[in-house]
């Protein structure tokens, strides 16, 4: 019943046409604009023009409370957990081989993209699992902060969800990029990384933030260390506190050339796809 009910009031949302496609029930669970067009994307907080990732609060929790009795034996297992984690790992396991687990995506996915474009003029960035990433105006960012006080006729998707008691966190943003299938969040102190290069050198970590925060920096020293030379003889005098601060990354891994993460060092380590695949997309950012 609540699923139909959802879906009814979804179709009363226009959608724009270059987002027909991502807004279908079926289609896209997940989507990323830099992706979809097979190109560099980044957006910097600027006059009229603002940063906000959105995503649900308790997003499987509160979908499971609507979708079942509360006298069902599952929703009672399930309020008797605590800890967030535990309990999505309790939904995951219990809805395994049903039909409620992709339920639980399609419903989360259709809330998410329907309060948004109910709401105002958006242009959607990402879209994940239970939230995304979008960009939009000062009046659409005053629309977006105050979300879970919408109750009127006029926003009868968002009443809808308000009524089913959604909460969505709402977080503001300075600058976002994506690149390489990565996506960079900056708040201004500190920048958040997911993807698939998520797991960067502990200097180049520090290096990225101070790249975003406008400070200088020795590009000289950079290269040199990121060279074919310098690499080498790290290598082979096992310079290990140089390797490790510039080379390894958090997962205990190196870059390889052709971008995988491997355990070794290996021949095919290229040095400069370091500052290709971690610098030069925050670089190529602040100069837009």
């Amino acid at each position: 019943m609540f699923f139909e009910d959802l879906l009814k009031e979804y179709s009363k949302i226009k959608f724009p046409e270059q987002y027909a496609d991502v807004s279908k029930v079926d289609k896209s669970i997940s989507w990323y604009l830099a992706d979809t067009a097979n190109q560099f994307v980044t957006v910097s907080r600027n006059q009229n023009i603002n940063i906000i990732e959105l995503d649900i609060k308790q997003a499987f929790t509160t979908i499971c409370r609507c979708l079942f009795e509360p006298e069902n034996e599952f929703i009672i297992q399930m309020n008797q957990i605590e800890d967030k984690k535990s309990r999505n790992i309790f939904i995951a396991t219990s809805l395994v081989n049903t039909e409620y687990l992709r339920l639980l995506n399609i419903i989360s996915k259709v809330i998410v993209i329907g309060s948004l474009f109910e709401i105002g003029d958006i242009t959607l960035l990402e879209l994940k699992k239970d939230g995304a990433t979008v960009s939009c105006d000062d009046i659409t960012l005053s629309k977006l902060i105050n979300i879970n006080e919408i109750s009127d006729d006029n926003n009868e998707f968002n009443s809808f969800l308000h009524k089913n008691n959604f909460i969505f966190h709402v977080t503001e943003h300075e600058r976002y990029i994506r690149s390489n299938r990565t996506s960079y969040f900056w708040d201004g102190k500190e920048l958040i990384i997911k993807g698939i290069y998520k797991h960067i050198p502990p200097r180049l970590i520090t290096l990225q933030k101070q790249l975003m925060q406008d400070e200088s920096y020795d590009q000289n020293e950079i290269l040199k260390i990121y060279s074919r030379s310098y690499f080498e003889i790290c290598k082979l005098n096992h310079l290990n506190e140089i390797l490790n601060d510039y080379y390894l990354c958090e997962n205990k891994r190196y870059l390889a050339a052709d971008g995988k993460y491997v355990v070794r060092l290996i021949d095919n380590i290229d040095p400069r796809n370091y500052l290709k695949t971690f610098l030069y997309p925050i670089i190529l950012s602040s100069k837009l």
